[in-house]
């Protein structure tokens, strides 16, 4: 269990400071719709945006996420 926790705390750290280096609208996106669980619609009107700006914006922050995780080394090529 101790390890465990120690295992999510370093994923949480690593997720941070990738997220961190993302540009705000990717970050803001990512933070309400993946980590925060707030819908399309509801992230749409916490950014004041529309829907399909918060859609469009997610499936490019993803990537660009994965990106800056796999150069801080946090992601390895075949894990994606």
């Amino acid at each position: 269990m101790p390890d465990e926790v120690v295992q999510i705390k370093e994923s949480s750290r690593e997720l941070f400071d990738a997220l961190s280096e993302l540009k705000k609208t990717y970050r803001d996106v990512i933070i309400l719709r993946k980590i925060k669980e707030f819908s399309t619609k509801e992230t749409a009107m916490i950014l004041n945006c529309s829907e399909s700006k918060v859609k469009s914006t997610l499936n490019r922050a993803i990537p660009a996420l994965e990106k800056q995780l796999l150069k801080e080394g946090y992601l390895h090529e075949n894990s994606i």
